[in-house]
């Protein structure tokens, strides 16, 4: 079920697109491979960081960001603006379904932090890197850390 929790401001982004967030736990559980919200505690995930970044096949809409819990994005305004602004960088730098692009998740990062969102970037990559150390997972590990360390440089 898709809920829409805001349409952002084409002004204030400086888009020339409709770009809705929308809240859709059954998307972000399936490319995620959750097959139960449960395991989100189990895991330690933050589901703050678990985002998607569609582009819409719908008039009305440009790009979706998907989010798995719209109300919990909005609780830290740093992270939610830090995301949304990644997430748009996803327009100019985009990584396909299946692929992976280290580059374009740094060319990502980087346009937040010029949007002035580093200390929420900063939280995202170290919720992520977080994430990556209790699902025992190397290459989440070894791209988040190369992310934080151009972060921090």
């Amino acid at each position: 079920m898709k809920c829409i929790g805001e349409l952002l401001d084409q002004e204030k982004y400086g888009l020339e697109g409709n770009i809705a967030v929308l809240e859709n736990k059954e998307a972000i559980m399936k490319v995620f491979g959750l097959k139960n919200e449960k395991w989100l505690n189990v895991w330690n995930i933050d589901s703050r960081i678990l985002t998607l970044f569609y582009k819409s096949f719908e008039a009305q809409y440009d790009w979706y960001i998907v989010v798995y819990d719209y109300q919990a994005f909005c609780v830290d305004q740093e992270i939610k603006e830090a995301v949304i602004w990644h997430e748009i960088g996803h327009i100019k730098y985009p990584v396909y379904e299946n692929q992976l692009s280290v580059d374009s998740e740094i060319e990502c990062d980087s346009l937040a932090i010029r949007k002035g969102h580093k200390e929420g970037m900063r939280k995202i990559l170290e919720l992520t890197l977080s994430m990556a150390h209790s699902l025992n997972h190397d290459l989440l590990t070894k791209i988040t850390t190369e992310r934080h360390l151009k972060l921090l440089g």
